[in-house]
């Protein structure tokens, strides 16, 4: 399976600590893959809950106001987090709510994977997500990559060496190889293919090394990892024991009644790896 490398990356930011580290990391995919950067703030304007016609004007020009404020803030911001790896950008201010903006930003741009960071949530088997970044993460259908605030800072430049992909036999497992080679491939990275053996798991590989399509072998440099437990935990810990510089990662998208869920395993690796995690996503009708 072949995926193209991104073309368009949509870099939300918050003028946080966290956000400037996941925008450098948005930078470092937009130079190695070429992609087409935006770096997008959602500003939230509060109207009065009570205005009447004459006073619209006025707040239709605080508002103008607000906005220009706002795109000249986050030209500083992206400047400064960015320095000398500022690839060529654009700068996208809207108003709203963060999830509901970025999620709207994403379509109207084209973009074809979100980076930001996340805050994260404790408890290790919390599954519903709720943070924004949580939400955009079970709502797009583009590859989300994040960030947590516990990555330590990389050095300068940002470089990835090593690629971990955790798989199983699934459709999505194969679509994130794919993407995970393709992202070994452009950075020049070693990727790591590992496969968790789990107790009465019904989507286990007899073979690793024959289950890894030659394509992705041609692509970059391979490595077969097997272990045996918990998916997510295993996964966190070789995440850890190996020093991987980025976890791909495939999540497939299911409804609960009226709520979009993502798998437990793709959510607990997303919340505790202790580097950034590419989400490749599918839809649950698109297995």
């Amino acid at each position: 399976m072949q995926l193209d490398h991104p073309r368009h990356i949509l870099a939300p930011v918050d003028f946080s600590q966290l956000s400037q580290l996941a925008l450098r990391y948005a930078a470092a995919f937009s130079r190695c893959s070429g992609a087409k950067l935006t770096v997008l703030h959602v500003s939230s304007f509060d109207v009065p809950p009570y205005f009447t016609k004459g006073q619209l004007e006025q707040i239709q020009e605080q508002l103008r106001a607000s906005q220009g404020r706002a795109r000249q803030d986050l030209a500083d911001f992206a400047r400064a987090a960015l320095e000398a790896e500022l690839p060529e950008h654009d700068l996208l201010v809207i108003e709203g709510r963060p999830a509901e903006g970025i999620l709207r930003a994403a379509s109207r741009t084209g973009a074809d994977l979100i980076a930001m960071g996340t805050h994260g949530r404790s408890g290790f088997n919390r599954l519903m997500l709720g943070s924004v970044t949580e939400r955009v993460l079970r709502e797009a259908d583009v590859p989300v990559l994040t960030v947590r605030r516990e990555t330590p800072a990389p050095a300068e430049p940002l470089q990835i060496r090593e690629i971990l992909c955790p798989v199983n036999d699934t459709a999505i497992a194969r679509k994130a190889l794919a993407q995970a080679a393709q992202m070994a491939r452009c950075f020049g990275a070693t990727l790591t293919v590992l496969h968790v053996h789990e107790a009465k798991a019904d989507d286990g590989i007899a073979d690793l090394c024959a289950w890894v399509p030659p394509e992705q072998r041609a692509q970059c440099r391979i490595r077969e990892l097997e272990r045996s437990g918990e998916a997510s935990r295993e996964i966190i810990g070789q995440a850890a024991d190996s020093g991987c510089d980025l976890l791909v990662i495939g999540a497939q998208h299911r409804r609960f009644f009226d709520t979009t869920v993502v798998g437990s395993t793709s959510v607990r690796v997303v919340r505790h790896a202790p580097c950034p995690v590419l989400t490749v996503v599918a839809r649950e009708d698109n297995r």
